[in-house]
């Protein structure tokens, strides 16, 4: 009689392929995604400045930008930086920083990423001083421990 065993090349892709296998970010690459982040968040906000400036202009009504000065501005800045991590996160698991340094997000275990998950990663990105967390031993934010998420390196 005889016995099927798996074929060895079988064997290794599956273990390259399972989440043990996943590689996390070094905190070089983390810098990075926050900066590039940083950066496709102000050209964004710049672009909408520049299109409600245009806007304000051709309805001959420059009130509508004081509307954005103090504490208003502000809110509608937060909701436009959650709103960019919240949809390229929860769709593609990446945003353009992690698309620079081919990183991506994951469950802590190495699954597939949650909505849920993605919202509470999200929401914690404005906790005062968050971005401070990364000082500490390990190579997380308060962002991805508390969502029980973790930023890998592709293949």
């Amino acid at each position: 009689m005889e016995q099927d065993y798996p074929q060895p090349s079988s064997v290794f892709t599956e273990l390259l392929h399972s989440p043990l296998a996943l590689v996390s970010a070094s905190r070089g690459q983390r810098f990075i995604n926050y900066l590039v982040d940083l950066a496709t968040f102000y050209a964004g906000m710049f672009a909408i400045g520049i299109g409600l400036g245009i806007v304000a202009v051709a309805i001959d009504n420059q009130a509508i930008l004081q509307v954005f000065d103090g504490p208003m501005g502000s809110l509608v800045a937060i909701f436009i930086m959650l709103c960019y991590y919240f949809i390229l996160e929860s769709t593609t698991g990446r945003t353009m920083g992690k698309l620079v340094t081919r990183t991506r997000v994951v469950m802590a275990d190495g699954s597939k990423l949650t909505t849920s998950a993605v919202l509470k990663r999200t929401l914690c990105r404005i906790i005062p001083f968050e971005a401070f967390s990364f000082f500490n031993d390990a190579a997380s934010g308060l962002h991805d421990s508390i969502s029980k998420t973790r930023v890998v390196k592709m293949d």
